[in-house]
């Protein structure tokens, strides 16, 4: 689905920037949005929090990767 919306997207852009019509580019923009929202990153984790409760929150480097020599 993601591939066909970005193939109408890319033509509609096209033919917008090209003269054929300006609804052209709002079908573009339109597109372009849809598939902006639909792209966001899911949640990976929700909960609610009691009073004094804490939720720490802590990234690392990942490992250095071997070469293998």
């Amino acid at each position: 689905m993601d591939t066909l919306l970005r193939y109408i997207q890319v033509k509609a852009f096209g033919r917008g920037f090209r003269g054929y019509h300006t609804a052209w580019i709002v079908v573009g923009v339109a597109l372009w949005m849809l598939n902006r929202a639909r792209n966001q990153d899911d949640v990976v984790y929700r909960t609610k929090l009691k009073p004094g409760e804490q939720l720490i929150v802590r990234t690392t480097k990942p490992p250095a990767k071997s070469t293998g020599r």
